[in-house]
């Protein structure tokens, strides 16, 4: 059964991410997984412009959203662009609209390596000049094309639960999505269930990550030890115009090629597989297999299929057996 609210949960994955992006119309960014807040694995991402973090949601005892360091401030006194979550399930969307919307564009000579938000998200932030935080959260989730592009990666099912059947459902976990980065040289945290923007610290150029891992840190060090309940991305930006460009420069050094190479190869097999994965996600098999299944039976070809594979796997286990190796 669907949500009420017409939005479907968001994956934390970054390809859906990446592609929520190019959907919505943005350029020059992409998502990717941030298993580490070390030097070394920040470095193989920058330049990094958010962090989209996932974490357990908790509500405090008085009922409000949890607790957190930092400031509450009135985001139009501090240029921020801030939207509430006023829709269940959009928290992912919200988190990603409120990075991308204080990212700033940037033009570059090489105009695929530019950072451009693109015409839809541009007459959005424009129309929502001077709005309050709510107000522009019921924009966001009034925009058809932003609930379509959101549910584009909604889990397909050939089956309708009526929800009321499980009550037991309403004591799973909530996770929940909020955005860090810098704007104006502060750094904030955005977080669509709370009334304004969380400032915590000033910041200078891309030091700016060392205050953020500091404070994601200190948020996951609030959760017992060993608790596996959050997931970090990061936006950046793309990185494979930029390495096709350095490849193909004549003044790039041959030994820096090399690694570069392996970047381009690496980046490009991500995408390629990201796009295979996004593809799947899009669209509902379940017909196309039950279809197979009707189709065999009715040819007669179901039991006979279904011996080939059982000879197949006691094949495959004999061969495992005669090399000592146990089942799987």
């Amino acid at each position: 059964m669907e949500d009420p609210s017409g939005w479907s949960l968001t994956e934390s994955d970054p390809q859906v991410f990446t592609q929520l992006l190019k959907d919505l119309g943005v350029k020059g960014l992409q998502v990717d997984d941030l298993y580490s807040l070390d030097e070394s694995t920040l470095s193989t991402l920058k330049p990094i412009h958010a962090l989209i973090f996932l974490f357990k949601y908790v509500e405090s005892s008085a009922g409000g959203a949890e607790e957190s360091s930092g400031i509450e401030v009135d985001p139009l006194d501090n240029g921020v662009w801030f939207a509430n979550q006023v829709i269940n399930n959009s928290c992912g969307t919200v988190a990603a609209l409120n990075a991308v919307m204080n990212i700033p564009s940037q033009s570059s000579q090489y105009s695929e390596e530019s950072i451009q938000l693109g015409e839809e998200l541009g007459n959005l932030r424009e129309f929502g000049t001077g709005m309050e935080s709510l107000d522009l959260g019921h924009l966001v989730s009034s925009s058809p094309h932003i609930r379509e592009v959101h549910n584009s990666f909604s889990k397909s099912s050939p089956f309708s639960m009526d929800s009321s059947a499980f009550p037991e459902r309403e004591k799973e976990d909530a996770y929940h999505f909020i955005a860090y980065l810098p704007i104006n040289g502060i750094l904030y945290e955005l977080d669509g269930l709370r009334k304004n923007p969380i400032m915590h610290a000033p910041i200078e150029g891309e030091d700016w990550l060392n205050t953020a891992r500091e404070t994601v840190e200190s948020r996951i060090g609030t959760y017992p030890p060993g608790s596996l309940m959050f997931n970090l991305l990061a936006i950046r930006s793309t990185p494979l115009p930029r390495l096709t460009r350095l490849l193909n420069d004549p003044s790039t050094p041959s030994e820096q090629k090399f690694q570069i190479q392996d970047q381009l190869e690496h980046e490009s097999n991500k995408d390629k597989r990201g796009q295979m994965e996004n593809t799947l996600r899009r669209n509902n098999l379940l017909p196309v297999v039950f279809q197979l299944f009707k189709a065999l039976g009715e040819s007669g070809q179901a039991g006979k299929a279904v011996e080939v594979a059982r000879a197949k796997g006691e094949e495959r286990r004999e061969k495992r057996a005669a090399k000592g190796e146990g089942d799987d």
